[in-house]
């Protein structure tokens, strides 16, 4: 027994290094894949005439990451009493051992380690309902800048109809895949979609919408983090045109698939196409894609580096 016990311990620590090593090795690979020319932008950026404006990016990149771990706070509080300490050490170890998985999926499991195999299904599904309130928040903001956006550069776009049909058929299409899909194995043994909404309809009106609220304050932060880069970075846009572009670039990289490999050269090439349009240079969007990536991913995930050492298997 005593055997079998050192056994795990020496398996857990085996998987601690793992993660670590290639959530090292991820990030790496990422900087050393960066091209050259959007490196010495980054670089040059570096002055001490422009440590005020650093400490602005670092202090709008610390409020989203509070605000994310105080949203988890109040998303498990729903069932589980969470304090914000805990809430910090499993938002920001999930996030490391999360980045080696497509579009963070991983991020699902490794939160629900956290907590009794009892209690792990709640937890998956309240944190589906963290994460969906992000993506409603985005769409909310992102659908409506995106007709904004073709209104504003249709001419240059030159969308045709038939584009535009074939959007709305695919969402139809969705939709009723959703509906013929509501009663059937949805991620886990006696999941489906009429489960998760009435599970959903558990939750409190006042805690819905204070996650939505939360989620809406995230969005203004880290869009305003875009927007001061791009601004910081020479970008001499009129504010209106800016924020509308950099809603619908936040929703086209939320539906496209990605993998942990291609995640940051997605959200640079959708927003290169799309200031494109506006005569941002390339390299100003490729550095200011960089900059978030580094402030809202690298840093917080090394602090994540931390809990992902110090995790401890929760007991039956």
């Amino acid at each position: 027994m005593m055997a079998s016990h050192k056994s795990k311990q020496y398996w857990l620590v085996a998987l601690k290094v793992l993660l670590l090593v290639l959530a090292l090795g991820y990030m790496l690979l990422k900087i050393k894949e960066e091209r050259t020319t959007t490196l010495e932008h980054f670089k040059a950026s570096f002055q001490i005439d422009t440590l005020p404006y650093w400490l602005w990016f670092v202090g709008l990149a610390t409020l989203n990451w509070l605000l994310e771990i105080y949203k988890w706070n109040v998303s498990v509080s729903t069932w589980f009493p969470l304090t914000f300490k805990e809430a910090a050490k499993q938002t920001l170890g999930s996030l490391t051992a999360s980045l080696i998985t497509p579009n963070r999926i991983g991020e699902y499991g490794a939160k629900a380690m956290y907590f009794p195999p009892k209690n792990r299904k709640k937890i998956v599904f309240l944190n589906f309902v963290h994460s969906s309130s992000q993506m409603l928040v985005t769409l909310f903001f992102g659908i409506p800048a995106l007709l904004l956006y073709v209104i504003r550069t249709g001419d240059t776009i030159n969308l045709s109809l038939w584009r535009i049909l074939l959007g709305t058929g695919i969402l139809l299409l969705l939709v009723v895949v959703a509906y013929s899909y509501r009663k059937r194995p949805f991620g886990f043994k006696g999941m489906t979609l009429s489960t998760l909404w009435k599970k959903f309809r558990q939750i409190s009106i006042k805690r819905k919408t204070g996650i939505v609220g939360l989620s809406m304050l995230r969005y203004m932060v880290f869009s305003t983090l875009f927007y001061s880069i791009l601004r910081f970075s020479g970008t001499d846009i009129h504010p209106e045109i800016l924020l509308i572009t950099i809603f619908t670039m936040y929703l086209l990289v939320s539906v496209i698939p990605s993998f942990f490999v291609l995640d940051v050269v997605i959200r640079g090439g959708v927003g290169v196409w799309l200031f494109s349009f506006l005569g941002v240079p390339e390299i100003v969007v490729l550095s200011t894609v960089f900059m978030m990536w580094i402030l809202n991913t690298v840093l917080p995930a090394i602090l994540g580096s931390y809990f992902v050492l110090t995790f401890k298997p929760t007991p039956r």
